[in-house]
């Protein structure tokens, strides 16, 4: 995730995210700054959009960072939440109920019952791999997207 805080006179915007979403955010508010007479330097939003094309290391979020940024409700929820943060920051797309609790008690939360994993597997939003492994399914990247 990288960060970003530009002002032009009166308007100011502050960005936090992915690179993507932080290149979306910044051509929204070019279109709606107005254009000055003498203009920005013409290399500054160049400069700017150069930034953000590089990865800037930074802290990762907490599993408890995490959770709260995402705010789920119910199991179901929080096993694709905990799903998402270990494929996203510990790269495992694939993961047992075993490491979802490990990663809720990390995050200061009790472990999830196994029947929720059951539900999230018949509602679609998990695939249940070999051998006790669960994987997020596409229809759970929607879900996640929702999410706060």
């Amino acid at each position: 995730m990288s960060k970003i805080r530009i002002r032009h006179g009166e308007d100011e915007i502050e960005v936090e995210g992915s690179d993507s979403f932080i290149k979306k955010q910044l051509d929204s508010f070019y279109q709606r700054v107005p254009v000055l007479p003498t203009g920005p330097p013409a290399t500054l939003k160049k400069d700017i959009q150069a930034a953000t094309d590089k990865k800037t290391p930074g802290r990762l979020p907490t599993p408890a960072e995490f959770y709260k940024a995402k705010n789920p409700r119910g199991g179901v929820s929080q096993i694709l939440v905990f799903g998402k943060y270990l494929e996203e920051y510990r790269g495992k797309p694939e993961f047992t109920p075993q490491e979802i609790n490990q990663i809720a008690g990390e995050a200061k939360l009790k472990n999830i019952h196994g029947q929720h994993f059951t539900n999230a597997v018949k509602q679609g939003l998990l695939r249940s791999r070999e051998r006790g492994k669960y994987s997020l399914a596409l229809s759970a990247e929607d879900v996640l997207a929702a999410m706060k």
